[in-house]
């Protein structure tokens, strides 16, 4: 699998600040993020406490645990199974540094930051590259893993992935159960609350397997459920001896008072995520009817609330993606940069129908 050289010491990233020229930018699909953009409850709370940003905020991020656990409602029942982070990024980071030591596994391709994370701990990489239906490789992971002459002392999952928006229990679940336990698994559910599963059981279906299984740490984010990107806010759940040696790495004051606020209030806003995961659903289906009209393109069936398209003719994804920035102020995800994957796809996040529409027309003219 052909490595891509640029990924080396970076990690690209979408969002409106990865245009040249931000001010062009008119509607984002680069980022993942809740169609439905920040709730008006957030927005309200904020507004009446904006003295919070005169006030040292509280380190252990008490109350906002307390929320997160009576949010997910699951067999976890201590805070202090429960880390917090300026954004799911900054825990991966410190789960890097806590646990990878020589050689780690990574799913390609997958967010880069797990990769930029484990060369900052000094450790190689062993790439499992998906397969061809874009679901993660478990027998590859497993074998490999195992294998003690690899060195292998942690892996990094992402479910759904990123970016191929893949949804794979059944794989992840086999690496849980035959993984050697000394090897220590990072699960990133960011996407996760997005799936489209009639169980609600599902959604923490793999925390509650944190209590059987002491090598797994599940990651969420509530940037991409609740629009809080600016806000930056994430959190991790696993036994307490992995919670502990992460929060060793923890700095002071790392969750800021306002986001600490915002996190809470979306928590308790389930009404505002089933509006979103209503909409996501109604727009996939649209999204992917209108698309599959246009032969120049292919889109990939998603999990998430992204999905992958692949350009059929000639042209290539940097090429696309900046025709679509230059004519028409729309930011997609070029996907080139990330590891394992070639110029001939971008990502798009599910939007409004308004704003899905605009991308329709601009594609089918710039392709």
């Amino acid at each position: 699998m052909k490595k891509n050289k640029s990924n080396f010491f970076n990690c690209d990233h979408g969002g409106i600040h990865s245009a040249k020229n931000s001010n062009l930018v008119k509607i984002d699909f680069s980022s993942n993020i809740n169609p439905l953009g920040i709730s008006k409850k957030i927005i309200k709370a904020l507004i009446n406490n904006i003295n919070l940003s005169y006030i040292y905020p509280d380190p252990n991020c008490i109350e906002l645990k307390k929320s997160i656990l009576k949010y997910l409602d699951c067999d976890i029942e201590e805070i202090e199974n429960i880390i917090t982070g300026n954004g799911a990024t900054e825990l991966i980071h410190y789960f890097s540094s806590t646990f990878v030591k020589r050689k780690v596994m990574i799913p390609s391709p997958t967010f880069c930051e797990y990769e930029l994370a484990a060369r900052r701990s000094n450790a190689k990489i062993t790439y499992s590259q998906v397969k061809k239906d874009f679901h993660i490789d478990p027998e590859f992971i497993v074998k490999n893993s195992n294998n003690p002459t690899n060195e292998i002392t942690t892996i990094f999952l992402c479910n759904p992935n990123n970016p191929t928006g893949k949804d794979s229990k059944k794989q992840i679940i086999e690496i849980i159960e035959k993984i050697n336990d000394k090897i220590t698994i990072l699960l990133d559910e960011s996407y996760v609350e997005f799936v489209n599963d009639k169980d609600e059981k599902r959604y923490n279906y793999f925390i509650n397997l944190t209590k059987e299984y002491k090598n797994v740490i599940i990651l969420r984010s509530l940037t991409k459920t609740f629009g809080l990107a600016g806000l930056r806010i994430g959190y991790a759940i696993s036994n307490t001896k992995i919670i502990d040696k992460m929060r060793n790495k923890v700095i002071a004051w790392n969750v800021n008072g306002l986001a600490q606020l915002a996190a809470r209030e979306a928590l308790k806003d389930k009404k505002y995520l089933n509006s979103a995961k209503k909409l996501i659903e109604t727009e996939k289906k649209r999204s992917f009817e209108r698309l599959n009209k246009n032969h120049e393109i292919k889109t990939i069936n998603t999990d998430a609330n992204f999905y992958l398209i692949e350009i059929l003719n000639n042209k290539n994804s940097t090429e696309l993606k900046h025709t679509l920035l230059n004519e028409n102020n729309l930011l997609v995800r070029d996907c080139k940069t990330f590891t394992g994957m070639n110029d001939k796809f971008i990502r798009v996040a599910i939007k409004t129908a308004k704003e899905n529409n605009e991308l329709f027309k601009a594609l089918k003219k710039a392709l």
